[in-house]
């Protein structure tokens, strides 16, 4: 069919529908007046599709089901995947000098690093930092668990980065002895070589529709997140509700990066404000406000301390031992809750002896063994985490969060068949169950995100 001229799309009556339609689904306020812009890459995508006006596409993309692949290929013409290596040197250089210098000092005793680029784009952003702490700090972080999360929501940007495979025009801000290091050629391009590409890891994530912090997909417990030009396509409503939601990721002492055209400071009044040459930096700095913050309703799970009254005085001294009463074990609530609360703060050594503890108290315990698994992978334990997760699905097998994060675990290892499998077992399991559900132990998901968030991903590792 004719491709439709801008001006027609915007006159169809259903337009503004279908407008409100793609700013909820992406937060991509940037287009709210920009209809030009908006409707030239929806009428290419109407043109591609068959569909002949706005209603009939907006049928299509607001189908949960059969609507998802014109959505991501909605997607990927209205993001902006334009990016190079190592841009913005000025914040590289306060990564480098600043930020990580604290990070490395702190986490000496547990010896891990947690990173998280979001809105990664097709890659370039985190293997720099990949790039940078191996270059920099290579010998400092020898025998560490480093991890570096790159997350996005346009698959064809994530099925790039996976393959770190990049043109001459992505190297124009990166000298000439770090691509010769770093880098292979291979023809035209050039692949990143291993030791730098295998500290990343990629996944699908939404910052409007999908919860964080999050246990379940990985982000939580972050030292350094950067998130450089993604928010300014979105409202300041949608921002006032992202920075606490960046806030509450990091641990205290924590780093948040945002790009220069972000929105007002006022909005990360929380945290302690760094400015260097050429760039601004956020710290959680729980620690220096007056007052410590009431914790967020979320995480107030276990009891108040109840207070004993004092006993009277003795008449005459009596030499005595102190006898340290036993500790009154926690219900498994409780247990769970203080687990996903020593997550919460990067105290992962911690939040596995309480899984431990949990399992001692009974070994049949799946959530018990689904947590351990999720905090051993957080330890560098990936054969515990994988042990812990088949352990979680033998016990319930219908327990749905162990088949996903299975999956998630293996696609990280590149074993993409088993991942499909896991992933395909997931959505077996939320077939008969109403999309609104929320699932227990699922950072508030519903089961109509989670299908949604799993075909994602097994629509990249059909990409892959």
């Amino acid at each position: 069919m004719s491709l439709l001229p801008p001006s027609a799309v915007i006159a169809d009556p259903y337009f503004p529908r279908l407008k409100a339609l793609v700013i909820e689904a992406t937060g991509m306020a940037f287009y709210a007046d920009k209809d030009e812009d908006l409707a030239r890459i929806i009428a290419a995508r109407m043109g591609e599709s068959g569909k002949p006006s706005c209603a009939r596409y907006l049928e299509t993309i607001a189908d949960p089901v059969l609507g998802r692949d014109e959505m991501d290929a909605l997607v990927a013409e209205l993001t902006i995947g334009e990016t190079y290596f190592f841009r913005h040197k000025e914040q590289f250089d306060a990564l480098r000098d600043i930020i990580l210098p604290d990070v490395l000092a702190r986490n000496e005793a547990t010896r891990s690093l947690r990173i998280w680029s979001a809105g990664c784009a097709t890659g370039p952003e985190p293997y720099s930092i990949a790039i940078l702490l191996k270059r920099e700090f290579g010998a400092r972080i020898a025998g560490w668990h480093v991890s570096v999360i790159g997350t996005d929501i346009n698959q064809k940007f994530l099925a790039r980065a996976r393959e770190g495979r990049y043109d001459e025009w992505a190297f124009r801000a990166t000298p000439e002895d770090v691509r010769a290091e770093c880098f292979t050629r291979v023809g035209k391009q050039w692949q990143l070589r291993p030791e730098y590409k295998n500290l990343v890891g990629f996944q699908y994530h939404n910052l409007i529709k999908n919860r964080f912090p999050s246990l379940l997909d990985n982000l939580v417990g972050i030292d350094i997140i950067i998130c450089r030009n993604v928010v300014i396509y979105f409202s300041r409503e949608t921002v006032e509700e992202l920075i606490p939601c960046f806030h509450e990721t990091l641990v205290d002492g924590g780093w948040l990066v945002m790009g220069h055209a972000e929105p007002n400071i006022e909005l990360f009044r929380d945290f302690r404000t760094v400015n260097t040459p050429g760039a601004v930096l956020y710290q959680r700095n729980d620690r220096a406000k007056d007052q410590p913050a009431a914790r967020p309703a979320v995480r107030s799970i276990l009891p108040a301390p109840t207070l004993s009254r004092p006993r009277p005085p003795l008449k005459k001294p009596v030499a005595s031992v102190p006898v340290k009463p036993a500790p009154v074990p926690l219900k498994e609530p409780e247990a769970i809750g203080r687990v996903r609360e020593l997550a919460d703060e990067g105290r992962w050594a911690e939040a596995l002896a309480a899984c431990d503890a949990l399992i001692a108290a009974n070994t049949l315990n799946s959530r018990a063994h689904f947590y351990r698994a999720l905090v051993s992978e957080q330890l560098g334990d990936l054969e515990g985490c994988q042990a812990s997760l088949r352990r979680a699905i033998y016990l319930d097998r219908r327990f749905v969060l162990p088949h996903y994060h299975l999956g998630l675990f293996l696609w990280r290892r590149d074993e993409l068949q088993g991942a499909s499998r896991s992933f395909r077992n997931v959505l077996a399991l939320l077939e008969q169950m109403p999309a609104d559900v929320i699932l227990d132990d699922g950072d508030a998901i519903t089961v109509g995100q989670l299908r949604e968030t799993v075909g994602m991903h097994l629509d990249l590792i059909g990409v892959a």
